[in-house]
């Protein structure tokens, strides 16, 4: 008999704990912060456009106590944009003085000044992008990456026959960004060869010159060039 009503306070002790959970759960998510929606573009072409958006959407929740939207640039030392709400937007680091802070990419007060509009995108701003969202309560984070490439702005092709009928093969491009692999191939196979950069463009010291040699066997064999830009 005696144990009876200790059963009872377990089990009034158990649902108490239950209870206190789903409070604090409920409580939590009321007063949370999250990131619904990402916007980077994976790859924009340098030249073509005066600007590129960066987007970050988020819901809040009932407690906006402390909210700042904060944007970092391939790691998260110090960021290179940060919004708090009722102050103006700062651009700092490799994006002062190339962010749009005049733009709006929404009507509503707690969310008008999360996008980056960075103006004339160079070839120095390819990397990770980081939205960090937080207020008193809570905090969320997501990560895009954009590239900036550039094509080449010049390609040659160099072949010299040999007194075996050997065909050596020389091709380059210039001024590529981001570093691209150079390949020859025929129909049937890849052909052996070493692509190196020979120099950096002076007037964009990111992109390079590359160049590919290699040696066809037969005389009258097909063969094709193919550039390719790891992303």
């Amino acid at each position: 008999m005696l144990d009876f009503p200790i059963i009872i306070d377990a089990d009034i002790n158990s649902l108490s704990v239950k209870l206190a959970r789903c409070c604090l759960q409920y409580y939590l998510e009321l007063n949370a912060v999250k990131i619904v929606k990402i916007v980077v573009p994976e790859i924009i072409q340098y030249g073509v456009q005066d600007a590129v958006i960066l987007d970050c959407d988020y819901a809040y929740g009932n407690n906006t106590s402390g909210l700042v939207v904060k944007w970092f640039f391939r790691n998260k030392a110090r960021p290179v944009y940060q919004w708090i709400v009722s102050q103006k937007p700062q651009d700092m680091g490799i994006l002062r003085g190339r962010v749009d802070l005049a733009y709006r990419a929404s009507s509503d007060p707690l969310k008008m000044h999360r996008a980056l509009r960075i103006m004339k995108p160079n070839t120095d701003i390819s990397g990770d992008y980081t939205c960090v969202v937080s207020t008193f309560m809570d905090e969320d984070s997501r990560t895009k990456q954009m590239i900036v490439f550039v094509p080449e702005t010049n390609f040659c092709l160099i072949l010299n026959k040999t007194h075996d009928d050997t065909v050596n093969v020389i091709c380059a491009a210039d001024g590529v960004f981001p570093e691209p692999n150079l390949t020859l191939a025929t129909p049937e196979r890849r052909l052996d060869g070493v692509s190196r950069p020979i120099s950096t463009t002076p007037e964009m010291p990111t992109a390079a010159d590359m160049q590919l040699a290699a040696a066809i066997g037969s005389k009258g064999e097909k063969y094709y060039i193919l550039i390719s830009i790891n992303l």
